[in-house]
């Protein structure tokens, strides 16, 4: 599967009402706004992190443009 194909099925999924409503209930329930440290776990800080960034994976494939897709869109 290329990128384009990729991105593709990110946008049908994410790209509805309903799939823009699961992410933004993900971003709330994962505290995309702060990273905090939980004092007995030395690790939490980075599953939150961790989390952050596969939010933003799927934010950036339903809404990044590659020069590859932008060309073929043209033709």
């Amino acid at each position: 599967m290329n990128q384009k194909e990729l991105q593709e099925h990110y946008k049908r999924v994410f790209d509805n009402e309903s799939g823009k409503q699961v992410l933004l209930d993900l971003e709330r329930v994962t505290n995309t706004t702060r990273v905090t440290a939980d004092s007995p776990n030395p690790y939490s800080a980075i599953f939150v992190v961790a989390q952050q960034q596969l939010l933003k994976r799927i934010r950036n494939m339903t809404q990044l443009r590659t020069a590859k897709i932008e060309k073929d869109n043209i033709k």
